[in-house]
């Protein structure tokens, strides 16, 4: 193994580490969102066949 190999796996580590420490809660906010806005849809269909009639 060459010197440094195990220093830049470290710092590649680490890099993943911090871009998935602020990535992984945005996708969960995303999806939360996302499923909301699917059940408001659902909601709004619902009440616009229940006016309809």
């Amino acid at each position: 193994m060459q010197p440094g190999t195990l220093e830049l796996l470290i710092l590649v580590f680490i890099f993943l580490g911090l871009q998935a420490w602020w990535i992984i809660p945005l996708v969960i906010k995303n999806n939360k969102l996302n499923k909301r806005g699917k059940d408001l849809r659902k909601e709004i269909k619902q009440l616009e066949k229940l006016y309809k009639k």
